[in-house]
């Protein structure tokens, strides 16, 4: 590892709050030449409205304009961000289904930028994101800050998992027994109780005992929401 990397990687471990994360690597970010830096994390659940975690150095006036406008629900960069891990730049064609957005974050010195999505095996994805007002991010310039960009979104994200994964999965406790995450596997492949009690040896009355705690610990309210949390958290690998 790098003389660089492992000096960001020891600011970013010392980092026991989201701010604390964010201002440990926001110096890092305006070394690389731009000037704002925006990060979102998404929990996996619920899985009807995951719960999404924000911050920004963006102006405070575009922050509580993009709040006001409804943006998100029709923002191009988040939407390209859920459909692929791979990092893109902002342009006039990322925005071509909401040019106005494009052209207002401009008026706030929100021009050029370079994105990267992330997700990981807890079911957390993220989207990290360098901006500035100029001049234009040509291709020799990211070829040789590549590597740099590449490291700071995964630090922001490994970091912004550890001080929110409580606030973004609502405390679930992911504890679970192998008793319970057996069963919950069980259930994932159509097995009913008792298919299930057969399977393991035991009696079906344990099996449901293991699946209520199951249930208790994801915070949900049947054996099949239980399974899919599990699931999608990834707690069967």
């Amino acid at each position: 590892m790098k003389g660089w990397q492992l000096s960001q990687l020891r600011l970013v471990r010392a980092a026991e709050t989201q701010d604390e994360a964010f201002v440990a690597l926001l110096p890092e970010v305006q070394a690389l030449g731009f000037e704002y830096c925006s990060f979102g994390m998404k929990s996996p659940v619920p899985l009807a409205a995951p719960r999404v975690v924000w911050c920004s150095n963006y102006p405070p006036a575009w922050q509580a304009r993009y709040v006001e406008q409804g943006f998100l629900n029709s923002d191009p960069i988040v939407q390209r961000g859920l459909m692929s891990d791979e990092a893109f730049i902002w342009s006039d064609a990322l925005f071509v289904s909401n040019p106005r957005l494009y052209a207002e974050a401009q008026s706030f010195g929100l021009r050029y930028a370079w994105c990267q999505p992330r997700r990981d095996m807890r079911g957390m994805s993220s989207l990290f994101s360098v901006v500035r007002g100029g001049p234009a991010l040509e291709a020799e310039e990211l070829a040789a800050k590549i590597e740099r960009l590449q490291w700071l979104s995964y630090l922001c994200h490994e970091a912004m998992a550890k001080v929110w994964v409580k606030a973004l999965q609502g405390d679930l406790a992911l504890g679970l027994s192998e008793r319970e995450l057996e069963v919950l596997r069980w259930t994932c492949d159509g097995k009913t109780s008792s298919e299930t009690a057969q399977i393991m040896g035991v009696a079906e009355a344990t099996v449901n005992f293991h699946t209520r705690n199951a249930c208790s610990k994801l915070g949900a309210s049947n054996k099949t929401a239980a399974a899919v949390r599990a699931a999608v958290l990834g707690l069967f690998h």
